[in-house]
């Protein structure tokens, strides 16, 4: 009888088949102690100013990193590498770009050509990044409550959440791009140099503006851009100051740019398409490999801002947010 009758202590023994069961939230809510707003993981209260958004923008990554680095490589690394090397194949295989028969043809294929360009980009690209900026903001949200989560889940809500936020952000960007050009065609033509000054600004302000679109789309679901342009100027220096320093990501992800392309340019000898393809597509994927961890910091920075802002406006928790990113 003993025998047959396997010791439930013994390590060695095997382990029950898994049957799928997960508690349900509310399990690990009540097992989990509430350290209160001082520990918030993700609302940063004011009193604690930078240090305490700082700290929690790193709390984000160390509780995720893994995972967000393989949401951000599906959904930001394969689709930019795949649009970079189909881009470069065509004008590699139309011969490259004639900028004197442009000139000719008063500029209707260029714009043609621009226009294609810009749909493909929202198609391939834009879209499956939203859904991956919507996927990191569930799975970042969860880990910081304390919520079992996996990937695979936070892809499943990505894929609800992504055209909603793709159009969000399309309107976000051509408001951004008609101030620019207005101001542009105000400034510029009065003195070509003084006038990028106030283009620059321009940019730079409008840029913030609609810096917060993406998560007060997903968490609140009504009018995001004007949300996002009022929790800037609730307190506009204090989060100005944070969205210029995530900033820098963007300019060093330029620069990165324009180092592959230098590399492009000085390696390709003229006339070897082969060549240009091979060497092209290779700084592609360097360049959006160098990106993927500065993508990974501003997407942390610019949910902790959210966060921040929402508990400077009354009272707001990790758990709060939770609920609400589930609606």
């Amino acid at each position: 009888m003993s025998e047959s009758t396997p010791n439930p202590y013994d390590a060695g023994g095997p382990l029950p088949a898994e049957q799928g069961f997960r508690p349900p939230d509310e399990a690990y809510r009540e097992a989990m102690p509430d350290f209160g707003a001082e520990h918030d993981p993700l609302v940063n209260p004011e009193a604690q100013g930078f240090s305490g958004w700082s700290f929690r923008v790193g709390g984000v990554l160390r509780r995720g990193w893994q995972q967000l680095l393989v949401i951000f490589a599906l959904s930001h690394l394969l689709p930019t590498v795949v649009f970079g090397a189909l881009a470069l194949a065509g004008v590699v295989a139309s011969g490259g770009i004639d900028l004197a028969g442009l000139g000719r043809t008063g500029g209707e294929e260029l714009i043609a050509a621009l226009g294609a360009t810009a749909a493909a980009y929202v198609v391939v690209v834009l879209i499956l990044q939203m859904l991956g900026y919507a996927a990191a903001t569930h799975l970042a949200t969860r880990q910081a409550a304390g919520l079992p989560v996996t990937v695979g889940e936070a892809m499943r809500y990505g894929l609800r959440r992504m055209l909603g936020l793709a159009a969000w952000q399309v309107l976000a960007y051509l408001l951004v791009g008609l101030g620019v050009v207005a101001v542009a065609a105000c400034c510029v033509q009065i003195a070509s140099l003084l006038g990028l000054i106030p283009v620059l600004l321009v940019a730079t302000y409008l840029m913030m503006v609609i810096a917060l679109v993406g998560p007060a789309f997903l968490f609140e679901r009504r009018g995001p851009l004007r949300r996002s342009s009022t929790l800037l100027h609730a307190a506009f220096w204090p989060t100005a100051g944070r969205l210029l320093l995530l900033g820098l990501t963007l300019a060093a992800g330029s620069v990165i740019d324009q180092v592959a392309g230098g590399i492009v340019t000085a390696l390709v000898p003229a006339g070897d398409d082969a060549m240009t393809v091979a060497v092209g597509g290779g700084a592609t994927l360097l360049t959006a490999v160098i990106e993927i961890p500065l993508t990974m910091v501003m997407f942390s920075g610019i949910l902790i801002t959210y966060a921040e802002r929402r508990g400077a406006e009354g009272p707001a928790s990790t758990r709060q947010l939770v609920e609400e990113l589930a609606r």
